[in-house]
């Protein structure tokens, strides 16, 4: 049968600092949120500075999460071998166990989470759409110009226009 955790137990300082963490995660994926938002826009408006930008805000945003989920994950370690454990200790399984008020905040805690991993989701799946046609249309219009002939005005033989017409020639590379 399960140990069940108490706000007395040595866990609870480790349970308040899962939370710490949760909180931290939560706000870190709400800043995420928002930086796909302003990248939506400035793709959008063509806004390459803004475009920049956020990129490199959000590659800080993904180490700063790396660094978060490494110190959960030795928490919920921490608290499956106090628990003892078998299979992983997740979060669901440890607010089972837990007293009411530890157990409700870690609760909303991971319901605000997986929303807002699924909506940031979403945002990421749009952005790339957004980027993926971009690039379809300027495969096309490059494709367009590509086909472009320029007039020869030389004659021939009986007074008609060349039919010999030349492309041309567009460099591709980014």
């Amino acid at each position: 049968m399960p140990k069940e955790f108490t706000d007395t137990s040595s866990n609870s300082e480790l349970v308040q600092e899962l939370i710490g963490i949760l909180k931290k995660e939560a706000s870190l994926f709400e800043t995420f949120l928002e930086l796909l938002d302003r990248q939506q826009t400035a793709l959008v408006q063509n806004d390459l500075t803004v475009i920049n930008e956020v990129t490199e805000r959000q590659r800080e945003k993904i180490i700063e999460a790396g660094i978060l989920s490494r110190k959960r994950g030795q928490i919920i370690r921490r608290l499956s071998e106090d628990y003892e454990t078998r299979e992983d200790l997740t979060v669901s399984h440890l607010i089972e166990t837990l007293t009411s008020g530890q157990a409700e905040i870690l609760n909303r805690l991971r319901e605000t989470i997986l929303d807002l991993n699924d909506r940031i989701g979403k945002m990421r799946s749009q952005n790339e759409m957004l980027i993926d046609r971009s690039r379809e249309i300027i495969m096309k219009t490059m494709e367009l110009l590509a086909r472009i002939k320029t007039p020869d005005d030389s004659y021939r033989s009986h007074g008609q226009n060349n039919p010999g017409q030349t492309n041309l020639a567009l460099d591709r590379r980014a």
